[in-house]
């Protein structure tokens, strides 16, 4: 009689034990079964996610590339205009000392001018003088006495 109710709860204990093994194998083939789809839901999500940063860098890259590339040409205009500039500032420059120079030239001219008009007179009066003077040597020279008339039909003798 023993044997019997040991046999059926061992039994009874057997069958629990395989029904709580079978409802654990359950659960965790579930839980494996959530993992799975949330690690493949990961790995999707890391996928898109690293060609986005794939495609973000080389779009970063290629703004980069088009920075340097301006910055470059900017440079290069920027020092083009440096030597323009400096170009503009030397012909200023030198305008400006040919405009100071004409300004002198003109004045100077122009304040000579009354004296070279004076000196042309000086000399023309010198050229008489000295025309008369030769006239009184070679009359003087050949014995004859010149004097000088002056007046309208030479009416009055000089003293």
């Amino acid at each position: 009689m023993n044997k019997i109710p040991i046999e059926k709860t061992v039994n009874k204990r057997l069958k629990t034990v395989d029904t709580k093994l079978k409802t654990s194998f359950i659960l965790i083939r579930q839980d494996v079964d959530e993992m799975q789809n949330t690690i493949d839901a990961m790995t999707k999500y890391l996928n898109k996610k690293d060609t986005e940063f794939t495609e973000q860098r080389e779009d970063d890259e290629f703004t980069q590339n088009k920075i340097k590339e301006n910055v470059d040409e900017f440079d290069q205009k920027l020092m083009q205009l440096k030597i323009a500039l400096s170009e503009v500032k030397a012909i200023q420059r030198e305008v400006v000392i040919r405009k100071d120079l004409a300004r002198i030239e003109e004045r100077i001219r122009t304040s000579f001018k009354s004296d070279i008009e004076g000196y042309k007179e000086q000399v023309n009066k010198l050229r008489l003088y000295l025309k008369e003077s030769e006239k009184r040597i070679t009359y003087l020279e050949s014995g004859k006495v010149f004097e000088k008339k002056s007046g309208f039909f030479f009416k009055k003798k000089k003293d």
